[in-house]
Parts: C-alpha cells; structure tokens; sequence
C-alpha cells in the first residue's frame, strides 16, 4: 500500500468511526426526548457532572476520537456544542424530576444546540470525503473512487465478527428517456433527489454510492441476503409510489436492484460484476424489480 493509499484508509477508517458516533448520538438524542415526553426517569448518566462523556459518542471523543481527529480545526466547536447540549439536557432532566414544568425556552435553546452539534459533525464528515476526493459532486454521496476503499473494510469487518453484508446495485430505469423528455437540468436534479430518497429510507450507518449516470450501489452492514432483499424491495415499491416535485413538475420514476451477500472468498471486483449482474436481470425481467443473488438468482 503506498503512501497515498495509506493515507486515504486511514481517513476512511476515521470517517467509519464518526459514522458509528453520529448514529449513537441520534439514539440518545431520540431517548431524550421519549424521556421528556412520556416523563420517564432519568438515566444516572444523564444526570450527571460530566453526562458529555458518559454517552457513547462522548466516550468515543474523548478516547480516540480527539487523537483520531487532532488537526480538524472543527473539533473545539464540536466539543463546546455537546458539552453544552448535555447540560441544558441535564437541566430539562432536573426540572422534569422536580415535577416542574420545562421551559419552553430552554428546551428552544436545546433543540438549537443539537442542530449545530448536528451540522457540526455534518460539516466535519464532508471535509473528511472531500480529502478522500471520493464525493460525486452532483449528489453530494460518495462516488466510484470510494468503492474500493469502503468495501474493502467491510470484508474486513465480515471475517473478523462474522456479521453479514449485502450490496446492492441500483439503477434508474429509462433515464435516457426521461432526459430527452426533461431535458439534462432536470435529469441532474432528479438525481440529486434519488440520492436524498435513498439517503432518507435507507439506515444512518448504510453507504450510498454515485458509481455511474444513473447507478447507484448501496453498502448494507450487519444485514444478511434475505434481510437484504427484503429491505431493497421496500425501498423499490417506496420509490416507484414517489412523486418528486422538480421545478414544480410532479414526476416518478422506478428503478432495478441487484442484491448480493457480500463474501470475503469472492475479490471485491468480483462482487461488484456479480451485482451488476443481477441488477441486469432484473432490468431485462421488465425493471422496477429487485434481482436477489443468492446460488441462484430469483426476483423479489
């Protein structure tokens, strides 16, 4: 591995961590806010002096996420903004506790804190894949230049816990068509909607990729091949039920998938033919179907 190679596993491996710390402080922002609604007890975590580093991202943080991270100039507004949101957390908690009502403008300020917490490790991720130059610029997701790399970690991951992974390869179908009816303009922004369709029916740790015009291909950890399937069909029948407004036209389209476990024996290049293989059948079986590859392909 050479020294550029080097450089960009290491961004990559830093990126999967923060990735894994993002989608903990969503969970625990979710069960804050069951906490405060449905007025259930506190966690002794949540009520403590140093609540910001008893969560799982600031355990993350403050072990090897600050050394991970050193040279990012972000991270001393990253740390104010959660140690801030946990103590107006804890303050909300106390209130509640008291039998006291909460303040509508101290939970105003929490929601604020949270957002630019939010925005924060939003900005921080982008700056981590624009150092990878593996961001398509249309759609904002990851493009074929990412492939490899993420990938290869996730075989990686497989041999080493044993937990599954799928990988899906989508794409638009009759998106020729739809440019000569729409014009290029309108074929770049709906691209840039299924990219977000995608990103918002999909889960917080799944990896999309820009790897053609109109294809995409989706990294699904910890999900098996019936999982898979089951998943990629959802998303299609979503998809073909959609209407997106573009320039105020109301307008659909479908897409195929092709579906595979992915399987340290197989080379990643091998994996990808093999999705795109089943991604073709489900094309040449009409479209706007799921091809799932298993020993033998079958359609969903």
């Amino acid at each position: 591995m050479n020294p550029l190679q080097q450089d960009n596993a290491a961004t990559l491996a830093r990126m999967h961590d923060l990735d894994g710390a993002i989608a903990s402080h969503a969970t625990w922002l979710a069960r804050f806010n069951r906490q405060l609604i449905c007025r259930e007890a506190a966690s002794a975590d949540d009520l403590a002096e140093d609540a910001h580093a008893r969560c799982r991202f600031g355990a993350w943080f403050y072990s090897a996420g600050q050394a991970d991270l050193a040279e990012e100039s972000s991270l001393a507004a990253i740390e104010s903004a959660h140690r801030s949101m946990h103590d107006i957390a804890r303050h909300l908690l106390v209130c509640q506790a008291a039998g006291e009502s909460v303040p509508g403008d101290d939970y105003d300020a929490f929601t604020a804190i949270a957002n630019q917490f939010r925005q924060l490790l939003r900005r921080l991720e982008l700056d981590l894949m624009g150092r990878l130059g593996a961001v398509d610029n249309l759609t904002g997701v990851w493009n074929r230049q990412a492939v490899n790399l993420r990938l290869a970690e996730e075989v990686e991951r497989v041999q080493r816990t044993h937990q599954p992974c799928a990988v899906c390869y989508a794409d638009l179908d009759d998106f020729g068509r739809f440019n000569e009816q729409h014009g290029q303009r309108l074929g770049d922004a709906m691209l840039k909607a299924i990219a977000i369709f995608f990103a918002d029916h999909l889960r917080r740790y799944d990896t999309i990729f820009r790897i053609g015009g109109e294809e995409f291909l989706l990294c699904l950890p910890s999900t098996d091949i019936i999982q898979a399937g089951v998943l990629i069909d959802r998303l299609r029948v979503s998809l073909a039920a959609h209407t997106f407004t573009l320039e105020r036209q109301p307008l659909k389209i479908t897409a195929s998938f092709g579906v595979v476990a992915l399987e340290p024996v197989f080379f990643i290049d091998e994996t990808l033919e093999r999705v795109e293989r089943a991604q073709l059948i489900a094309k040449t079986e009409g479209g706007n179907q799921v091809c799932v590859w298993r020993d033998e392909w079958e359609k969903e």
